[in-house]
């Protein structure tokens, strides 16, 4: 005998008829009808909804009503309110099946607890159920993920937004990828300044001296930059060398001053000038430096030792001025200086050209100096290696 099989047709419950379990708990239901408060005992339970015996009254269907379900939990009294409207009738059991309607958190916690605590058979206590009245039960709903919502405003105001966050985290990439070059790649000395061709001035007696001039000031050759007062005595020992004197005339040279002018010996600039204002200077002491305008200006840069693996004569240099002006330069010399005589070499000394005249201005200022290992090539240059290949 052939049967031929037949595949069984399951439908879950909660797709076709209902989507909350019902369960008997003992329960009350209080509710005004026409200004009178009834009690109508609870038939079953669920989350969606309930049903009680209303026995010789009755509701209308589709009618709100406001009601409280009363449970006893641990000797007291658990109250409910609640809002429902009867949906069916069934006269044979005298039974109405009514449904829930705009239940708060508080009342809905509350009847998951009852019923999940009553189909698990644990014991209901006062304390659990003001446990989960206290706590929060319901998560926030997510905020939707699509652009659709958004007007023509909201999109630009979107994109802008994108646009800004994504220029900031380039800034911040670019920054570090910079400091990062800057740390491996990039050798930076640790002073710098310019220097030119320089004339000491000094004093030539023992004198009181004045200064004209101020440090910076540029002036010409024959200018006035200090004067000098010197007592007769200073030059006693070199006329007494030279003739025969009397001891009055003497004793009368003594009491004479000799005063004079220190002038410039070039069209300078004057550089670490000592200002003084009749202040006694001993014979040979060094009054200032004078730079010649004429001269050209270069740079002296000193590194640490552990970085002279790096430099070579003829490497090529960035000269930063205080201005923020950038000069190309090149490396004409390398020496090693010291700290004090004897004493361990930890500094090497660089003399730089730079390509372009630096201002007479810049001499005797700190400048900066820096050398990159891997300079890429300007774009001129490989246009014309192209062409040529």
């Amino acid at each position: 005998m052939n049967t031929a099989a037949v595949a069984p047709q399951f439908v879950h419950e909660s797709e076709a008829q209902r989507q909350y379990a019902r369960v008997r708990i003992p329960a009350k239901l209080f509710v005004s009808l026409d200004g009178t408060t009834h009690k109508f005992p609870v038939a079953d339970l669920s989350a969606g909804g309930f049903s009680v015996n209303t026995g010789l009254e009755s509701f209308r269907q589709g009618r709100l009503y406001n009601g409280r379900l009363v449970f006893k939990v641990d000797g007291f009294d658990l109250a409910i309110d609640v809002s429902f409207v009867p949906r069916s009738f069934d006269s044979a059991n005298d039974r109405c099946g009514c449904e829930f309607q705009n239940l708060g958190a508080r009342e809905v916690s509350a009847l998951r607890y009852l019923i999940t605590a009553f189909l698990s058979g644990e014991v209901v206590s006062a304390g659990d159920v003001l446990n989960t009245l206290s706590r929060e039960n319901f998560t926030r709903a997510r905020k939707g993920k699509g652009s659709n919502d958004l007007g023509f405003f909201g999109k630009i105001r979107a994109m802008l937004g994108s646009l800004i966050v994504m220029a900031l985290g380039l800034s911040a990439i670019s920054f570090v990828a910079s400091e990062l070059w800057d740390i491996y790649f990039v050798t930076k000395a640790e002073s710098a300044m310019v220097a030119s061709e320089q004339i000491p001035v000094t004093i030539p007696k023992d004198a009181n001296v004045t200064t004209l001039v101020e440090s910076g000031q540029q002036v010409k050759a024959g200018d006035p930059i200090a004067t000098f007062d010197a007592p007769m005595l200073s030059y006693v020992n070199d006329l007494v060398g030279e003739g025969n004197y009397s001891v009055a005339q003497i004793e009368e040279l003594l009491d004479q001053r000799v005063r004079g002018t220190l002038t410039s010996p070039c069209d300078c600039k004057v550089l670490n000038l000592r200002a003084a204002e009749d202040q006694y200077m001993s014979k040979g002491e060094q009054l200032a430096v004078m730079a010649p305008m004429d001269s050209s200006a270069h740079v002296v840069a000193n590194f640490l030792f552990d970085q002279g693996e790096k430099l070579e004569e003829g490497q090529s240099v960035t000269l930063r001025l205080p201005s923020g002006e950038e000069h190309a330069g090149r490396i004409t010399s390398l020496y090693v200086s010291t700290q004090a005589q004897g004493g361990p070499i930890d500094v090497i000394s660089a003399s730089i050209e730079s390509t372009e005249p630096l201002p007479i201005e810049a001499i005797g200022r700190p400048i900066g100096v820096t050398v990159d290992q891997f300079k890429m090539p300007s774009l001129g240059k490989v246009v014309d290696r192209f062409s040529e290949g």
